[in-house]
């Protein structure tokens, strides 16, 4: 029986992790993407949040993450409306209400960041029924959602 798609959410510190450092847990998630196993999803706003961290702390793999970026070719999650962006604005920062929402609107499977300060917060992990993870969890999720698929 093949399994339908798991989708994961990358926030933009997973994104930007993975292109510091391949090996480590988000490395592998982009690994999983790469593959086809899992289906990135990002919203506008991380990719260009992830442009804006590298041109200021990072300008050396700017080249390197847009080569990526194009053989990655993430599925862009839906940008939210004002109106959708009310619930989300009440209890984050704009550029992650927005993020957050727009992986609410996408129906993702997970959303996996390490901003744990921000997203992972009661209040905020209310706002969606997925679960909000840093990447070595979304690993261990995902490893326990296929396993049926593999018996």
């Amino acid at each position: 029986m093949a399994a339908p798609r798991y989708r994961i959410f990358f926030d933009t510190s997973v994104y930007l992790a993975a292109l510091l450092s391949p090996r480590g847990a988000s490395g592998q998630l982009v690994q999983l993407a790469e593959a086809g196993a899992v289906t990135m999803l990002v919203s506008e706003r991380v990719v260009v949040e992830s442009d804006q961290v590298l041109r200021r702390k990072f300008p050396d793999l700017i080249e390197e993450s847009r080569l990526l970026w194009k053989g990655l070719a993430p599925e862009i999650a839906p940008a939210p409306t004002a109106a959708q962006l009310v619930p989300f604005r009440e209890r984050l920062a704009p550029g992650d209400a927005s993020i957050l929402c727009s992986a609410h609107l996408a129906k993702v499977s997970l959303f996996t960041t390490w901003n744990t300060r921000d997203f992972m917060k009661p209040d905020v992990e209310s706002l969606v029924s997925f679960p909000i993870v840093v990447p070595e969890r979304a690993l261990r999720n995902f490893r326990a959602w296929i396993q049926p698929f593999l018996e």
